[in-house]
């Protein structure tokens, strides 16, 4: 014959919830950054900004510097006119259209201007038993529904 105190052990076991399985996922935005919100798992858990580690690139403000170099190779230019200064004054010029190839170069800085929005798709990533996550890319659904 069991134990009671084995069968009342045996009853808190079976009540203890799984163990729940945490693993990358997709998520929906449900409030934009900076208070980024994100609804995983079918709205059964809510990811809050103190759990969410966002990457770089999703920012508003992420800056990168570019340096191109490279060949055009189609251009076409319909200049109108041109404002110079020739002869007794100033006058205009009729261009029409120009076309050519050749090279360019150039350098900068392209600064991100935008972010996730509400209904924006991510993956995220857990870490520290699901306590954190990483917020990775955004992506698009192929199908909607």
């Amino acid at each position: 014959m069991e134990k009671s105190s084995s069968k009342l052990a045996k009853l808190f076991v079976e009540r203890e919830n799984p163990e729940l399985i945490v693993e990358p996922c997709i998520g929906k935005v449900i409030i934009a950054p900076p208070e980024l919100t994100i609804s995983i798992w079918d709205g059964e858990v809510i990811l809050t900004p103190k759990k969410l580690y966002m990457n770089d690139r999703l920012f508003d403000d992420y800056t990168r510097e570019f340096d191109i170099v490279g060949d055009i190779t189609e251009i076409t230019i319909t200049a109108t006119s041109s404002n110079i200064e020739a002869g007794p004054g100033p006058h205009k010029h009729e261009h029409g259209t120009i076309e050519g190839t050749g090279k360019y170069k150039a350098v900068g800085t392209i600064i991100n201007t935008d972010t996730l929005v509400v209904g924006d798709y991510v993956k995220v990533i857990p870490c520290e038993n699901g306590q954190k996550w990483f917020v990775d890319s955004k992506y698009r659904a192929v199908v909607e529904g």
